[in-house]
């Protein structure tokens, strides 16, 4: 019969942090990444625009390489346009209340 040996007293002091201590600690945070199987909905097709997720009839690519539809992007710009003016006269208003409150 073997007998155990005795553990060292700095056992757990390694400056190397191992994979089970990493694989704990990950568990107990709740951080770490979460490998899932994506489905092919999941995933938009080569000639798809970013915007619409639909084919393309006029595509545009962007100096970074992404694929989009010339109308999205021009009804996305004015809907921006109209967002940004309805800002700034909310904006403008809310100087103006300033303004007579002071």
């Amino acid at each position: 019969m073997q007998e155990m040996t005795r553990h060292g007293k700095n056992s757990t002091a390694s400056a190397v942090y191992s994979y089970s201590e990493r694989k704990k600690d990950a568990k107990q945070s709740g951080y770490g990444t979460l490998h899932e199987r994506l489905s092919a909905d999941s995933i938009k097709q080569f000639d798809c625009c970013s915007i619409t997720l639909q084919p393309c009839r006029d595509p545009v690519i962007s100096p970074y390489g992404y694929i989009f539809d010339r109308e999205a992007v021009l009804e996305y710009y004015l809907q921006q346009k109209k967002e940004n003016a309805r800002k700034l006269k909310e904006w403008e208003k809310q100087c103006k209340r300033d303004e007579e409150d002071a």
